[in-house]
């Protein structure tokens, strides 16, 4: 392991010239994160309202036999999954188990990796102290570095790897009478696989080693010694993702199962391993709308405010000169910027939801109204009160 430490100064004017720089930056994240918040309610919507219809339509019907009175339905099958050949890893011979739907290769190397952690002191005057400590050690990584980029390339440059890692899909499989597509290798948790000597011979044959690599608990380790490794070796393993039985929300095509089309536009394929009832799989899929929902506007709101809280930049930059003074304002200004966030993310959602959903429209307000208050009260009661004489 090796260090290397850089203090670099960012003098006063720079860092204005950053801050008014940002203000674009913020005016560009504020009208992207609106964009996206009016967009995403009203997709949530759109799904929810779809997967509703699909679910008032959807008929289940034996897997086992095509019915022509079902052709053009929406239908749910369950059933053993069956798939025309097992799942190979081609480029080193390596086949998976029966039932394979999805094949991970992972390749790692032994190899410099740079880790670094920055520290920002402000000095009296608005200038800045950044100090950065580069660490370098070697450890087992699936996505090394050249080393040409590292901060501190001389001594910690790996050499290349022959093969990287990758995912093998089924194309398709069956379900009694029906076909269904490449969605089913997203199914299952992927499990490590041992290799055999057998397997660690195709690898060996494949990747032309000049040595025979090492088994150590079913991974291949091309090391002369397991337990010290040395710049450059390389360790391979697999996992794989096994399904025995499926469950397939689609509409009857001749002998496939494909997306239905709500009224809205909006596209309906449902996948999950084992035996689901079609209940339960449209319930799965709405508790994943609103979880995708909710995930996009927390990362939303963090956008915006980020944004109100880059138009503030210049004056946390000003404020600076005197430092203690700086972090009293860069905290004021973030409670500003929260309370504008709450302002201006809630109406925009409840906005959103007049448009596509007027009922919670007026649940949604009350609630962005009551955060930006209670913030505008922390701010007050944060302010600093005059002196009296």
């Amino acid at each position: 392991m090796s260090h290397f430490t850089e203090t670099t100064q960012v003098g006063l004017f720079s860092r204005l010239k950053n801050a008014i720089r940002g203000i674009g930056l913020g005016i560009s994240f504020i009208g992207i994160a609106v964009y996206f918040l009016f967009w995403n309610e009203g997709n949530a919507v759109r799904t929810a309202r779809a997967l509703a219809e699909g679910a008032g339509k959807v008929v289940s019907v034996d897997s086992t036999a095509l019915d022509p009175a079902h052709e053009g339905q929406l239908v749910h099958i369950s059933g053993p999954l069956t798939l025309a050949a097992p799942l190979v890893d081609t480029a080193l011979n390596v086949t998976g188990p029966a039932q394979t739907v999805r094949l991970e290769r992972k390749v790692e190397q032994f190899a410099w990796i740079e880790a670094k952690q920055s520290t920002t002191e402000t000095k009296l005057g608005g200038g800045q102290e950044k100090t950065t400590q580069y660490t370098y050690r070697k450890d087992w990584t699936d996505t090394p570095a050249s080393g040409a980029e590292f901060r501190l390339p001389e001594g910690h440059l790996n050499p290349p790897m022959p093969i990287r890692s990758k995912v093998i899909r089924q194309p398709e499989g069956t379900i009694g009478a029906f076909a269904v597509d490449d969605e089913i290798s997203d199914l299952g948790g992927a499990t490590p696989m041992l290799l055999t000597a057998e397997q660690a011979q195709e690898i060996t044959r494949a990747l032309s080693l000049e040595q025979p690599p090492k088994l150590v608990a079913g991974q291949l380790v091309t090391s002369d010694d397991a337990t010290a490794p040395r710049l450059g070796d390389l360790r391979v393993s697999y996992h794989a993702s096994t399904i025995d039985a499926a469950s397939v929300v689609g509409v009857q095509r001749g002998g496939a199962l494909v997306p239905y089309t709500a009224q809205n536009g909006r596209e309906i394929y449902l996948v999950e391993q084992g035996l689901k009832t079609a209940d339960e799989m449209f319930q799965t899929a709405v508790n994943t709308n609103t979880f995708k929902t909710w995930m996009l506007r927390i990362g939303l709101l963090l956008l915006l405010f980020l944004g109100f809280k880059a138009l503030f930049g210049v004056v946390d930059v000003i404020a600076s000169i005197l430092p203690f003074l700086g972090w009293i304002t860069a905290s004021v200004t973030s409670l500003i910027s929260l309370a504008l966030t709450l302002g201006v993310g809630g109406t925009t959602m409840a906005i959103a939801w007049v448009y596509f959903r007027p009922l919670l429209a007026l649940g949604i307000l009350a609630v962005a109204l009551a955060g930006a208050a209670l913030s505008a009260y922390w701010l007050r009661k944060s302010a600093p009160k005059p002196q009296t004489t």
